[in-house]
């Protein structure tokens, strides 16, 4: 590299310093900046000045001074573009529009046909994406990116789907397939991963370090942030602890394993529990709306299954030891039923529960959690710099 283009590289580095530096800490100084980041006054200055010219930085008036001038304001602009975040259930498309600071502008469910074969339900996620698409609102910077969370084994780097038991998928290259359709930047990750990510940046554990983030909906996914940093794995497929075993003679798993953790604790698991109490078939939605109409029977099921999920979270603690576990997708909407019952699994089962504190939440962004996580992963590209693009590795960090 010769001395010009090596020249160039370290001002777009310090360029996005700046940015970043601004984007989470604003209304902030240029002063400020120079301090926190040991650049010159003048280099501030003249790339603030520049990503004031490209729209993502904004001044906001004067700040306070106990001497001399009062500093002019910096705000980053979070309305200078749109990103799209995509949860990819089993029974639903779920999209969201934010702004660049994941902020929700738009969100729209979809109902996925039960009777859809793979095919179909890939053209059915690519047609929902393209008709959000025409619904975004007019910025700058346009829609820069989609993010989608999948419930299965993804390829993070490659964008491919390797294995989604419940949608029958087996090597999907989903993030080819949608770019090419789709003429933007696509990023794939496991719907676990992504919920993490929403919580961690956006949600309850923007303060935590150590988090363990529990998705239970139509099966159970897993994500580990440790050090701030998503636990993804030596291949990249780290936390499908749903299919860890607890009756090594249980039922068949559609993954071929048998008396895996999320029979016993899913949806499925709930309206099993629910029809054994009352002797009625009913689904999810009708439960979770007798339950929040405090029908004894619906109370109780969300407690049994509680006490399942519970049974699994407490192996992975005494493995762990995360600071803080999250609840996410439909069964968190069993609200303090469900994690109370957890909480008083780890209490009464977890070997380091009395030498180590952990906190048992529902998601804060509750069905947000892994659409605007899908987000985040759009959002961490756009925003990392020519040192970091694409990387797996800090981007639950800041």
């Amino acid at each position: 590299m010769d001395r010009t283009a090596d020249q160039a590289l370290m001002k777009e580095i310090n360029k996005y310093i700046v940015l970043n530096r601004i984007r989470f800490q604003s209304p902030i100084s240029r002063s400020q900046i120079s301090t926190e980041t040991g650049l010159n006054k003048a280099t501030v200055s003249a790339l603030t000045d520049e990503l004031i010219r490209e729209g993502l930085v904004l001044e906001v008036g004067q700040g306070r001074s106990r001497v001399g001038r009062r500093p002019i304001m910096l705000l980053f602009n979070a309305n200078a573009g749109s990103v799209m975040g995509v949860e990819l259930g089993v029974e639903y498309v779920r999209i969201v529009m934010t702004d660049f600071a994941a902020r929700v502008v738009y969100a729209v469910d979809h109902p996925i046909d039960k009777r859809a074969g793979a095919a179909d339900v890939l053209e059915f996620l690519a047609t929902c994406i393209e008709d959000a698409l025409l619904k975004a609102p007019a910025t700058d910077y346009g829609v820069i990116g989609i993010g989608i969370g999948v419930p299965g084994l993804v390829d993070f780097r490659r964008g491919i789907v390797l294995r989604a038991p419940h949608l029958h998928w087996d090597n999907i290259p989903l993030k080819a397939m949608l770019e090419s359709r789709l003429h933007k930047p696509v990023f794939v990750d496991n719907e676990a991963n992504a919920g993490a990510l929403g919580e961690k940046l956006y949600g309850a554990a923007t303060h935590v370090s150590n988090l363990l983030y529990v998705s239970a909906g139509t099966g159970i996914g897993t994500a580990i942030v440790v050090g701030d940093e998503l636990m993804r794995g030596a291949d990249g497929v780290a936390g499908e602890f749903g299919h860890m075993s607890i009756d090594a003679h249980g039922e068949v798993c559609t993954c071929g394993n048998v008396g895996c953790w999320e029979l016993y604790a899913s949806e499925r698991s709930l309206c099993s529990v629910y029809a054994k109490l009352t002797g009625e078939n009913a689904d999810f939605d009708a439960i979770l709306q007798r339950y929040q109409a405090s029908d004894p029977a619906a109370m109780q099921a969300f407690q049994t299954i509680g006490r399942y999920l519970g049974i699994g979270i407490v192996n992975l603690t005494n493995g762990l030891n995360p600071a803080m576990i999250i609840l996410g997708n439909r069964l968190a909407e069993g609200g303090r039923m469900v994690t109370d019952a957890i909480q008083q699994a780890i209490s009464a089962r977890c070997l380091v529960s009395p030498y180590a504190k952990v906190a048992v939440q529902a998601s804060a962004l509750g069905r947000d959690a892994c659409a605007i996580g899908s987000a985040a992963l759009v959002l961490h590209d756009f925003f990392a710099g020519p040192r970091a693009k694409t990387t797996t590795r800090s981007i639950a960090g800041k």
